[in-house]
Parts: structure tokens; C-alpha cells; sequence
């Protein structure tokens, strides 16, 4: 729990120009409760947080796994289940408040992943089956079908734009 706590700092210091003031009560609440979540783990009093304070937690852990294990194949809502030792209803419960599935949120993070490799330069010489493979889409096809629906450009054509863009501008473009 320390190292989610360590990471969601990281993270909020990171992107703190893109919050806005209406951000900071959300923020707050969440940083407070991933706080007692691991003063709670360290004291082992985890079952005198509150409700809400045990869901946060859970969801903070359970997004640090996934990216973790982003790009292997076993990766799958059971697998997210049982690593947090949950059932797999009550996970789809914990991301049906941000209306997804947990098969929809692996597959929107590996896509989201595909298309910061695809944009990066430095990758330019690597297949974009190669990159696919890399997060979990095994078959070229359903990835360029998936790619497509999701940011409504083929990978090929999204990654020579991208290319085309970086050149024009005769700078590294990244992410």
C-alpha cells in the first residue's frame, strides 16, 4: 500500500498544472484516504476504516496492479480478482461508478499504452504488430479494429501522422 500511496504522489506532482481548484476537495479525499489506508495496513486496524476509505484504497491498488501487469496475456478480470482476493462481481461493482467494465478498463489502458509507443519516435523502427504484442493484442487485426474505434485513425496511419507532425515541426515530439 505504501508503494501505491508513493506512486499517487508521484503522480499528482507530476500532473498538478492539469487540476483545477474544483479538483483539490477530490484530490484531498483520496490522498487523505490512501493515507489512512497505510497507516491502517502498518497498525493492521485496516477493518476500522471507513467504507469508503477501504473502496479508494482497493481501487488505488487494484490500477497499480493492472499497470504492473499491462502487457501480459493472464491479465484478465479474474486475474484482478484474485490478486486483491475479491470476486469478480464486486470489482465489476468498483468500476461500474466510473461506467466500465474491468474487461473495457484492461483493454482502454493497453490501447492508451499502444498509442503512447506509436507516438514515440524513438519506436519508429519497431512494428506496430510488435508494439500490439507488447500490451496484450495478440492479433493484429483486433488491435487495428480496436485501435481504430478508440481513436478513430488506423495505428499505421496514427504513427505516420505522428511521424509527419514531428518532422514538420524538426523536433522530438514526445507523447
Amino acid at each position: 500500500m505504501g508503494g501505491v500511496f508513493t506512486r499517487w504522489l508521484t503522480d499528482l506532482n507530476a500532473r498538478a498544472h492539469e487540476f483545477t481548484p474544483a479538483d483539490i476537495p477530490t484530490l484531498t479525499s483520496v490522498t487523505l484516504g490512501l493515507l489512512a489506508s497505510v497507516i491502517a495496513r502498518c497498525l493492521e486496524a485496516e477493518e476500522s476504516l471507513t467504507p469508503e476509505t477501504r473502496k479508494t484504497a482497493l481501487r488505488a491498488r487494484t490500477n497499480a496492479f493492472v499497470e504492473q501487469h499491462l502487457g501480459a496475456p493472464a491479465m484478465t478480470p479474474q486475474a484482478i480478482a484474485d490478486a486483491h482476493h475479491i470476486s469478480r462481481r464486486h470489482l465489476q461493482q468498483l468500476l461500474a461508478e466510473d461506467d466500465t467494465s474491468p474487461a473495457a478498463w484492461i483493454r482502454h489502458r493497453r490501447l492508451e499504452r499502444c498509442r503512447i509507443d506509436l507516438a514515440n519516435p524513438s519506436l519508429n523502427a519497431r512494428p506496430f504488430q510488435a508494439v500490439a504484442a507488447r500490451w496484450g493484442f495478440h492479433d493484429p487485426a483486433h488491435f487495428s479494429r480496436l485501435f481504430r474505434a478508440a481513436y478513430g485513425i488506423p495505428p499505421r496511419d496514427f504513427r505516420n501522422l505522428r511521424a509527419e507532425a514531428c518532422a514538420n515541426r524538426q523536433q522530438l515530439c514526445v507523447n
